[in-house]
């Protein structure tokens, strides 16, 4: 009801951090991701004539929805800002198409709005746009390519990319040293 009457809403979410939030918003797309078979919103929470900030909200995650008394008025182009959103530099990754990779990344990366072209015979350039809301997922996405894709840029996801790695070999560092100095019983 609230999308197709661009109707406000009050929604009160569980995030996957343990946060509680309860914010109005303007809910502007419904989108499915097969991958992950889970819903997702895509909704407005604060906004100006020019921009909004748009948060996405998995399904699972809304404790409650109740409409509010407001009506969005105005006539946007919600799509123009969802892309004004987005950072100004988009992930740029170069696919191996090695082990069915090309194929594999256009069904993760299906739910992002992306241009891809062929640069040889076995690779792929993709650039993918994104927003704040959606660099997390999108991290941990492209890492489970492994050595199959190549991040480009921008520089602040490369940064992120390198931060996670360095934790998850210390992690994995710290765990063959516990289990180096345990001694179990004869």
């Amino acid at each position: 009801t609230a999308l197709s009457k661009k109707q406000y809403v009050n929604i009160s979410y569980h995030s996957e951090k343990g946060n509680r939030i309860a914010h109005h918003y303007l809910p502007l797309k419904l989108e499915y991701s097969e991958k992950n078979d889970r819903f997702r919103l895509l909704a407005v929470l604060e906004q100006t004539k020019d921009s909004a900030w748009i948060h996405t909200l998995n399904l699972r995650g809304i404790q409650s929805v109740s409409l509010l008394p407001r009506f969005e008025s105005e006539s946007h182009d919600f799509e123009k800002i969802i892309r004004k959103s987005y950072y100004r530099e988009p992930l740029h990754l170069l696919i191996r198409n090695q082990r069915n990779a090309l194929e594999r990344a256009m069904l993760h990366f299906s739910n992002y709005e992306k241009k891809t072209r062929k640069k040889d015979e076995d690779t792929w350039e993709c650039l993918i746009y994104y927003n704040r809301s959606m660099e997390t997922e999108l991290l941990i996405e492209v890492l489970s390519f492994g050595p199959a894709v190549k991040v480009i840029g921008p520089d602040a996801f490369l940064r992120q990319i390198r931060e996670r790695l360095k934790r998850q070999t210390a992690l994995f560092s710290r765990t063959d040293t516990d289990r180096e100095t345990t001694s179990f019983p004869s």
